[in-house]
């Protein structure tokens, strides 16, 4: 597995762990078992899981099961999605704590340029699957 697999794949497993662990607080909180959050923190629990988790673990698979070269990692490209994807995912939760809602649109827009970006390297390797017996 690559480095920058791992990196994506550990940090989506953080994500999963904050998101999880305030979704699981909000439920608990609706049955009256624990004090509740501010709904503020919904959007902490959706972007975790949704944006953190899911998409971030789907590009580290993806980065590792598609035929790649030994210098998969050496690509910037990857090191610049995977920061551009984390830094939106904290934009967009702080534009939800009270910082400008500009912030938000910074996030989402960092969070689709990293979608692109990964895009971008994977595109050829999607078209070279046939090329290699596997059709």
């Amino acid at each position: 597995m690559s480095t920058i697999s791992i990196w994506f794949v550990r940090a989506s497993l953080v994500h999963f762990a904050i998101g999880a662990t305030v979704g699981a607080w909000r439920l608990a909180a609706t049955g009256g078992a624990l004090p509740t959050l501010p709904l503020s923190l919904r959007v902490l629990h959706v972007e975790g899981m949704l944006m953190g988790w899911v998409c971030q673990l789907a590009f580290g698979v993806a980065l590792w099961i598609l035929p790649f070269s030994n210098q998969v990692s050496s690509d910037r490209r990857l090191w610049v999605a995977w920061g551009l994807l984390n830094g939106g995912i904290v934009s967009v939760i702080g534009a939800q704590w009270g910082a400008t809602p500009v912030l938000q649109l910074v996030g989402r827009s960092a969070e689709s340029a990293a979608g692109l970006l990964v895009l971008w390297v994977l595109w050829p390797r999607v078209l070279a699957l046939p090329a290699r017996g596997h059709e």
